[in-house]
């Protein structure tokens, strides 16, 4: 999302996009709660869906800043995680998630 006024922008450049303050504001507040509900279910096993319909299963490890840090387990063709270079974290984008589900 590129988000510039006319003051900050330099005569050379040209912007391309714009979000307009309506989603910006809808973009933030999906963000500001998916990352209060994950903060509230660290270390909790979840099954998370995005929007382009991935969906991986792990733990959820941290979120911060927009950012979802999920610990995934091997899962429908996703490669064991390799003891060498050990657990495998995934980071995904808040606003991109559309289903966090608590698994038991």
């Amino acid at each position: 999302m590129c988000i510039m006024s006319e003051s900050t922008s330099t005569p050379s450049a040209r912007v391309v996009y714009q979000a307009n303050q309506p989603m910006l504001q809808s973009v933030q507040s999906v963000r500001n709660m998916l990352h209060h509900t994950a903060r509230q279910h660290v270390g909790k096993k979840v099954q998370v869906q995005n929007i382009d319909g991935q969906v991986w299963e792990g733990v959820i490890i941290s979120a911060d800043r927009g950012i979802l840090y999920l610990q995934v387990t091997p899962m429908h063709g996703y490669p064991e995680p390799r003891a060498l270079f050990g657990p495998t974290i995934l980071p995904l984008v808040l606003y991109e998630l559309l289903v966090i589900t608590l698994l038991m």
